[in-house]
């Protein structure tokens, strides 16, 4: 597995795709810290609004990195299901680097102090949003959604989807609790539950559809 994941990295670096997702984040996350960015569970909040799209479109470029006749080879080498854990493992170690960058920034930025508590949280809230955009990009993506046009427009509609529903986890209940400042711990745990249900779920589904369309 481990040598399918470098793989899969040395192939995703050097399409260059991943660049507009994260010089899109660095633009927001620059923007966001370069004043007072108000209360620091608040703050948190506000980044994790974006790591979860962010994470959407990470996942989709490493799914699609190979072309279907690269992917066609790869699979008959590892397996349907080891490749498909490997682009999931990846998502998440992006979603890992991504998360860390947006806790440390704020901490070498904004005036106001970061009880390591605090941080703590706000890292466990973006990992969880994080890894529900992992999920979503895996369902949005090839081989459970074969054209691109049609991976867009879902991907926008679940993303857009997330934040309408309110207090609906795992996105909405922990903006809701880190917004308010209460019942975050119980936030992070439904939603993080639900987030590795949906990250496994569409990983398997994406195995079993794979071998039938290609």
């Amino acid at each position: 597995m481990t040598a399918l994941v470098r793989y899969l990295l040395a192939d995703v670096l050097r399409t260059q795709r991943w660049l507009p997702p994260l010089l899109l984040f660095g633009a927001v996350l620059a923007m966001l810290n370069s004043s007072d960015a108000g209360p620091p569970l608040s703050a948190y909040a506000g980044m994790c609004v974006f790591v979860y799209p962010v994470a959407v479109w990470l996942t989709i470029v490493i799914a699609t990195s190979e072309d279907p006749v690269r992917r066609t080879v790869t699979v008959a080498t590892a397996g349907w299901l080891r490749v498909h854990a490997a682009v999931t493992v990846l998502s998440g170690l992006a979603v890992l680097f991504v998360a860390a960058l947006a806790t440390v920034v704020p901490l070498l930025t904004q005036p106001r102090p970061y009880p390591l508590p605090v941080v703590a949280v706000g890292f466990a809230a973006m990992v969880v949003c994080g890894l529900t955009g992992v999920g979503v990009g895996v369902l949005c993506t090839r081989p459970v959604v074969t054209q691109p046009g049609w991976t867009v427009l879902l991907a926008v509609a679940l993303v857009v989807a997330a934040f309408v529903f309110g207090q609906v986890p795992p996105i909405g209940n922990i903006l809701g609790a880190l917004g308010h400042d209460s019942g975050i711990t119980q936030a992070l745990t439904v939603s993080g539950v639900c987030a590795l249900a949906l990250t496994t779920g569409s990983t398997w589904l994406a195995h079993t559809l794979g071998p039938r369309r290609t």
